[in-house]
C-alpha cells in the first residue's frame, strides 16, 4: 500500500536552528532551571513564543536540538505542533552546547546560511528581521555571520562586543551584548569534531577579529531568562502588560 503523494512546499526561508538545551552563553545558571518546554511567560512556553514567531516571519522549517530532554520534547512537539512549521530534532548523545550543538545539527540545516535563536531568550525582536540579515549575507560572500546585538543588561555591564556602524570589533569601548540570535554560515562550524561539546563565543570571536562578521543594536524589548529569577521578573512583566 503505497502513500499518496503530498504536493511539494512552496519555497519559503531558510531553516533556523533552534538551541532548546544549553544557552548561547554557555553559561551554567540555567541549568536545573527547569525542562526548557516548560518555561512560560504569561502563560505560553517561551518555546512557542518562538516557533510561532518564525512561523509568521516565513521559516517554515525549524531544526531543535535535544540531549536529556529528548522525549519530554518529542512529546511536547508531538502535542503542540501537528500542523503549522515542519519541525525536526537534532538528537545529543550528550549535551554540546552551542558550537557543538550547531556542528552536529548541519546535516539537518542543509542550507547556506541559517539563523540561530536560543531558547533562554525573551525578544520581541520582529523575526523578519533575520531574513533581512540573510540577505546581507547573500551580498556579501566575504561575511561568515551577523549577529543581534542589545543594550548591556544589568547581569553583563561590560558588554560582550563592540558594534562600530555595522562592523563587530572585540575590543574598543562601548561593548554591547550578544542577544543569543545570529545569522551564520556553515563553515564557521565545519572545522569541529562531530559528538564533541563545543562552545560558541571563541569561534564568533575568531571570525570577529578576521573582520567577518556584522551585525546591528535592537533596540526592542530582550531579556536573557536563563535563571529562576529573570523568568519570573519577565513572567509578571509580560503577564502585567497583556493584562
Amino acid at each position: 500500500h503505497t502513500q499518496p503523494r503530498q504536493a511539494p512546499r512552496a519555497p519559503r526561508a531558510s531553516n533556523v536552528f533552534f538551541q532548546a538545551e544549553d544557552g548561547i552563553r554557555d553559561r551554567s545558571p540555567s541549568r536545573g532551571l527547569g525542562d526548557v518546554y516548560k518555561r512560560q511567560v504569561d502563560g505560553k512556553p517561551l518555546i512557542q513564543y518562538h516557533i510561532e514567531k518564525l512561523s509568521a516571519a516565513g521559516f517554515s522549517r525549524i531544526i531543535i536540538n535535544v540531549s536529556h530532554l529528548a522525549t519530554q520534547i518529542k512529546q511536547f512537539i508531538a502535542d503542540q505542533y501537528s500542523s503549522g512549521p515542519e519541525i525536526m530534532l537534532s538528537e545529543e548523545n550528550t549535551p554540546l552546547e552551542t558550537a557543538g550543538g550547531i556542528a552536529n545539527a548541519l546535516k539537518h540545516i542543509n542550507r547556506d546560511i541559517f539563523p540561530v535563536i536560543n531558547a533562554d531568550i525573551y525578544s520581541e525582536l520582529p523575526f523578519e528581521r533575520l531574513n533581512a540579515a540573510i540577505t546581507s549575507l547573500k551580498r556579501s560572500t566575504d561575511i561568515s555571520g551577523y549577529l543581534f546585538m542589545v543594550p548591556n543588561p544589568a547581569h553583563n555591564l561590560d558588554g560582550d562586543f563592540c558594534l562600530t556602524e555595522n562592523q563587530l570589533q572585540t575590543s574598543g569601548r562601548n561593548k554591547v551584548t550578544f542577544s543569543g540570535i545570529g545569522v551564520y554560515r556553515p563553515i564557521m562550524f565545519s572545522g569541529l569534531p562531530q559528538n564533541e561539546s563545543a562552545p560558541l563565543a571563541p569561534i564568533l570571536t575568531r571570525e570577529i577579529n578576521s573582520g567577518q562578521m556584522l551585525g546591528e543594536l535592537a533596540t526592542e524589548f530582550w531579556s536573557d531568562v536563563g535563571t529562576r529569577e529573570r523568568l519570573q521578573h519577565i513572567d509578571q512583566l509580560i503577564s502585567a502588560r497583556n493584562q
